[in-house]
């Protein structure tokens, strides 16, 4: 009787502490607000899984289904760049997240990942007490996002590789327009090489001095990895110089044959036109040569055949 009280206590509780997540839908199919809805707390999971931070506080999640309407409430909501450009966004003051499907849905990437993605910067919003940059902040939010079809859309659509002088300028270009969508996948990249050069524990280390409070940024990031932010400067920069080698080497592999094929259609109306010059440039030196020598058949050769010869009878002239 004394367990089941103690089970039946904890359930009551755990479903005082559950999370409410009210759910708004903006003219989108009611599938795929059900689909997302399914998905909240399996991506706060995620989250805690890639960064070791979690909260588990109320939620309010909009979806938008119209690019409009999206447009509007993200205007009312202060929400800088063009709306159309931004895919959602986390409003972690008022626990409430905002999703664009059209936006979504115009660049073929799965809406599970941008909702990671926003639930990320709510989660960093609530729990870190440390002011950290902009290229951190979006780069977690990138690194949690992780779905491989959203990066392979990503590959696909041919991103420009931009450079970036260092990472205040990475920090820069996010804010920037123009720039923003190289930013953005670059700064997943920094913190990737920050798990890949310091070690998973290291990075959840560092989350957790963020979340305690203990900062600055530059000194918790010093004390945990046992680098300075521009000793890790330096070797993101080394590490995105051999990244743009592979990048080009790739895209000559990728299009050998496209490149090719490309040649060889410049080459061979080039060669024809070279060769018509050629032959035009001939017929002028023979039209030259005639200006000055004309021909005259009475004197180009000397007729010496035998009065009678014709080639029918060759030896009729001897009779």
């Amino acid at each position: 009787m004394a367990r089941f009280l103690i089970l039946l206590t904890l359930v009551f509780a755990s479903a005082l502490h559950a999370r409410q997540v009210d759910v708004q839908n903006v003219g989108a199919s009611e599938s795929e607000v059900a689909r997302l809805q399914s998905q909240v707390e399996p991506a706060f999971s995620h989250v805690k899984t890639q960064t070791g931070v979690d909260d588990q506080l109320d939620l309010q999640l909009v979806v938008v289904g119209g690019s409009r309407s999206f447009a509007e409430l993200a205007a009312r909501d202060g929400v800088g760049m063009h709306a159309e450009s931004v895919l959602g966004y986390a409003q972690p003051g008022r626990r409430r997240i905002v999703l664009n499907l059209s936006g979504i849905r115009d660049r073929q990437l799965e809406p599970i990942g941008v909702l990671r993605h926003e639930i990320a910067h709510l989660v960093m919003g609530s729990a870190l007490r440390v002011e950290r940059p902009l290229w951190f902040e979006e780069g977690v939010a990138q690194y949690v996002e992780s779905v491989a079809l959203n990066e392979l859309r990503e590959a696909a659509g041919a991103s420009p590789w931009l450079d970036f002088d260092n990472l205040a300028d990475l920090d820069q270009a996010l804010r920037e327009e123009a720039r923003a969508g190289a930013a953005y996948i670059e700064a997943r990249e920094v913190i990737r090489l920050i798990v890949e050069r310091f070690g998973e524990s290291r990075f959840f280390k560092l989350m957790k001095r963020l979340e305690s409070g203990d900062g600055p940024f530059e000194k918790a990031f010093e004390d945990v990895t046992g680098d300075s932010v521009a000793t890790f400067e330096n070797a993101w920069l080394e590490d995105r110089a051999g990244r743009a080698g592979e990048r080009y080497a790739g895209f000559f592999g990728r299009n050998f044959w496209w490149l090719l094929l490309g040649l060889t259609a410049l080459i061979i109306p080039l060669a024809l036109v070279l060769a018509r010059m050629r032959g035009k440039t001939q017929i002028d030196q023979w039209e030259e040569t005639e200006k000055y020598f004309p021909s005259d058949p009475s004197w180009s050769y000397t007729d010496d055949e035998p009065a009678g010869y014709t080639p029918e009878d060759p030896d009729a002239w001897k009779q």
